[in-house]
This record gives structure tokens, sequence and C-alpha cells, in this order.
């Protein structure tokens, strides 16, 4: 362990580059860690692109050994937080210390350790969750049956409207390149992003997802698009806009360029999939597709030109007034989660919750329940997570380009859920 009790330097030069290096010296104390952790769980370490030498010399170590470094590491934090005074070093020192508590909850769960699914979100993600309400879930059914055609039970005539709505397999490439091409066109025009950015994509099958980005450093990433389960039309947009621009791609370009490459601050450079970082990750992705476009565009870049790559036809107008309330759904999707983590049900229920309640088809719903018992807590993160980004970008912008503006600076610099409402 370094010398923690640096005298302040008279110099302000000499004081700000000495709680510098005592942040980065932490940073590669927790780079390490989350590395070994990441032995214990495949799924852990989402994304790498620290010094690679780091990585060679991971190795396997018992849970408890683990433990005991956290510990010792949480020490050196509570006396690191009366020497970093720097204003913009103490965001830094907050964003080390949440994303360092976050490890011991899961350290503890990786030992056998059930938390509730508040809990959990509140350990992992640094969330409070509201209060859902089921009264205001009726509701949203209700509209969504009062728009909807036909007769019989809500979710069999949701599942048939959506029918002519779902993309040919055959056609899935060309419609995500030219959703992905559009994301990335506007996306530029308020964003400047290095020149040598670049993506590719794969269509990939058995995945409990519907599409994700692995971003693989210099700026490059391996989007995948998960065949498993048809799409419709509407979801090509929204995970190009997600995954890609101006969603997890340009959020990990942002990261590296601005912190790691040119602060040397290479915190940044390790995502630690269950951690506070995913709250602001998954939050701006889902955010993304509102910032480049209005419902009306959308609705026109559908109707004039996937909709014609698929070889599709309906009354499109009506299909997104129906899924402006679907969406609101999606809470409900986190309160079956919650009794599915909870045990208050089986999984047999949380499938056929999902399919009466989310208007699951039930191969979908199948795969949602497999989703929810992988990553427990993690779905609170694009809901109540874009919600919160969508308040911060938004109370004090007047205009698109201060959106940008604000959205841009909490891609550069994150915030975890706590220091987003504090800055709202």
């Amino acid at each position: 362990m370094p010398n923690l009790n640096t005298a302040q330097e008279s110099n302000s030069r000499l004081t700000y580059q000495a709680q510098e290096e005592q942040l980065n010296q932490f940073a590669e104390r927790y780079i390490k860690l989350v590395l070994a952790v990441g032995q214990h769980d495949c799924y852990y370490v989402d994304a790498y692109y620290g010094p690679v030498q780091w990585r060679k010399d991971t190795f396997w170590q018992p849970l408890s050994e683990l433990q005991a470094q956290h510990q010792a590491g949480t020490e050196w934090l509570s006396v690191l937080a009366a020497q970093i005074i720097a204003a913009d070093l103490k965001l830094r020192y907050q964003f080390l210390k949440t994303q360092w508590h976050s490890i011991a909850a899961y350290l503890t769960i990786l030992q056998g350790s059930q938390l509730s699914f508040t809990a959990e979100a509140e350990a992992l993600y640094d969330c409070k969750l509201p209060p859902y309400s089921l009264a205001e879930h009726q509701q949203v059914l209700s509209e969504i049956d009062a728009l909807l055609p036909g007769e019989g039970a809500l979710s069999d005539r949701y599942n048939e409207f959506k029918a002519q709505f779902i993309v040919p397999k055959d056609k899935a490439a060309a419609v995500f390149t030219a959703s992905v091409n559009i994301a990335r066109k506007l996306t530029s025009k308020h964003m400047d992003l290095p020149v040598e950015e670049s993506f590719e994509i794969e269509y990939v099958n058995d995945k409990v997802w519907t599409a994700y980005n692995w971003y693989k450093g210099d700026a490059h990433s391996l989007i995948q698009l998960n065949q498993d389960q048809p799409l419709g039309i509407e979801r090509y947009l929204e995970l190009a806009s997600h995954e890609g621009y101006p969603g997890h791609h340009v959020f990990n370009v942002l990261q590296e360029q601005r912190l790691v490459k040119a602060k040397q601050w290479l915190e940044y450079a390790i995502y630690p999939l269950y951690s506070p970082i995913s709250y602001l990750s998954e939050g701006s992705a889902n955010y993304a597709l509102s910032l480049i476009m209005t419902d009306a565009e959308v609705l026109e870049f559908e109707r004039d030109v996937l909709m014609p790559l698929a070889g599709l036809e309906g009354d499109l107008a009506l299909f997104h007034q129906v899924l402006k309330q679907v969406k609101k759904l999606s809470y409900y999707e986190n309160h079956v989660n919650q009794c599915l983590t909870d045990k208050l049900i089986d999984t047999d229920m949380a499938e056929s919750m999902l399919m009466e309640g989310a208007l699951y088809p039930q191969a979908r719903a199948k795969q949602r329940v497999r989703f929810f018992e992988r990553n427990r807590s993690y779905v609170i993160n694009y809901n109540v997570g874009e919600d919160a980004v969508a308040a911060w970008v938004e109370t004090k912008a007047q205009t698109t380009a201060d959106k940008w503006t604000r959205f841009e600076a909490l891609l550069s610099r994150p915030l975890n859920a706590s220091a987003l409402k504090l800055n709202d």
C-alpha cells in the first residue's frame, strides 16, 4: 500500500498531482479486483481495454481472499476521503467509491447470499426504487385495449396486431444496417466522434438478450443482434440507437477518448456489468432514440425506409400509438422480476404474468424470464435509469442543442444514480 500521509505541498499543481496519483494507484487496485472477481463470473467484466499485462497477471483466487482485499481497499478509501480536495477529483473519487462498494455486494452474492430485489438494486446500482402501482398498470392495459381492434383476450389481440409489423429474418440485416446508419449520421451532426471509431454487426442465436454491444477498445464495437425471437419494425431504430449511436458505442468511445486516453483515468477502462455504471449506461442508451429523432421522425423513417426494406404494410401510426402505451408496461416487468427474485412466484407464474400483463407471446416470455433469472435487479437500469437520464438532460435544457450538450457531458463524465438526482 502506498504512503497515505502525503503532506500538502505549497505548490497547488503539485498538490493536485499528489491527489491524482493517489487516485491512480487506487484505480489500479480497483481494476485488478474487478478482473479477479471476473474469474468467478464470466459475465462480470463486460469490457476491458486497460493495460494488457494487468489482465495477463490475473489469476483465480478464493472469494474469501478477494473479500479481504476489498476490505483493505475500503480502509484506504476512508483515508483518501480527507485527502482528495480538488473539485474534479472529488467527483472521480466518488465514482470510484460507489463502484468499489458495489463489488462488496457482488462478492456476497457470489458466495450465496440472497439480497431482495430492492436491496440488490441499491447495493449494486446505487438506485432506490420508486414505488410501483398495480392500479396504474391496469389503467395502461385499459388504454391499450381501447386502441386495439378486434375482440378477445388483450394479449392475443395485441400480438395478432403486431404480427403485421414483424420483420422477416431474411430482411433483418438490411433493416438493422439502415437503422444503424441513420443513427450514426444523426449523432455525428451533434457530436465530434473520433475519425477512427467503427463497429461491426453479427447476427447470433441462443441468447437471453435481444442485442448486445461488446466494446473492444480503440473506438471499436461489436454489436450482436439475437435472432431467436422475431423483432417488430419498431425495435430496429431502438436497438441501433441503444447499442450504437448515441448509446453504448458512443458512451464507451467518449470515456475512452476523454477519460482513459486524455486523463489516464484507467478506472473507466473497465466495465463491471453488475455495478452503478450500468444505471447510466443502460439509461442513456434507452434515452438515445428520443434524442436523435422525434416521434414523428421515427414514424416517417420507419414508414418511408424500413417498412419497404422489410416488405411490410400496415397502420404504422396506430401501431406507434399502441407502442407508446406498451412501453409503460416495462415497470410491470420490474414488478414481475421482483416477485420472481424474492421467491414470491415461480418461473411458470412469471411467464404467465408477462403474457397477460406485459402482452408477451409465450416464447418471448420464456426468454425474458431467463433474462430475469440471470440478471435479477439489472432490469431497473433500463427504465428507471432512462427516466433519470431524461430528467437530468431535459430539466435545464431549453433547446435541442442544449439537450445534446448535456447528454454528451453526462456520457463524458459519468454520474451514478445518487449524483444524477443531486444534479438534476
